[in-house]
């Protein structure tokens, strides 16, 4: 269930977005850090059901050790793996200010993300926990909201669709032709949601701080302001600036 959250003692709200894939980058950021790979990951789990299978036909008590030893083996890689994205999505949250992480919900993931299998469903409630239990140390917090039409939406003019996607990777909208890296799009169309989620609860007393996501090249409230970063190149701009106001859309 998507929690609800007010925190009016915050100075400020800003969200840094995180995609997870079950293909190509394991996980994409609002701030544009493509981070792990679930491309190795994918190919060492093959390999390691091909081998046990064949092991499992021997049916021998050596071959249930070596078994045992194998699964033990790549399950610490699989952490450490884990770890390691866990901590360079802190990074990107701690490196832009972020007071909130946004994931999607991940409940029934592998009816709705094509290849998803169980061990991707594993993983990625893994990492998210990871994140969780890091990001508290610092005071973030690391909410979930709806997957709904986020790979849909174009997070330039608000333009949803699903023949926006032209590809797994390639996002190109049919309205405003904004084109772009098809899970950054969805990143920051994840964070909006947490955004918008975070807006709705501000209380008066939190005197009307800002609400923000944190993008690869600056700032981007709900009223589609933009705000550049000081290192901010005009590339980067011209892909976060949005093409027109996102106000509800």
């Amino acid at each position: 269930d998507e929690q609800s959250t007010a925190t009016s003692d915050t100075k400020h709200r800003t969200v840094l977005g995180v995609d997870l894939n079950v293909d190509g980058s394991l996980s994409v950021t609002s701030t544009g850090a493509f981070i792990g790979n679930a491309d190795e990951m994918n190919h060492r789990r093959r390999e390691f059901e091909k081998t046990r299978g064949s092991m499992q036909q021997t049916g021998t008590r050596s071959a249930h050790l070596s078994i045992q030893s194998m699964t033990d083996r790549e399950h610490r890689w699989m952490q450490d793996e884990l770890h390691r994205a866990s901590n360079q999505i802190l990074e990107e949250a701690r490196d832009h200010d972020c007071t909130h992480i946004a994931f999607e919900n991940l409940t029934d993931i592998r009816k709705r993300m094509a290849g998803a299998k169980r061990f991707h469903a594993w993983a990625f409630r893994r990492l998210s926990q990871y994140v969780e239990y890091k990001a508290e140390m610092y005071g973030i917090k690391v909410e979930q909201v709806s997957p709904a039409y986020t790979s849909q939406r174009c997070s330039s003019c608000g333009f949803t669709h699903e023949n926006n996607r032209r590809s797994k990777h390639q996002f190109v909208c049919q309205k405003c032709e904004y084109e772009l890296n098809a899970d950054y799009n969805a990143s920051k169309n994840i964070a909006r949601k947490l955004l918008k989620r975070l807006h709705s609860g501000q209380t008066s007393s939190s005197g009307g701080a800002p609400c923000q996501c944190a993008l690869a090249s600056g700032m981007l409230n709900l009223n589609g302001e933009y705000t550049a970063s000081v290192n901010s190149t005009a590339e980067g701009e011209s892909t976060d600036k949005p093409t027109t106001s996102v106000v509800g859309n």
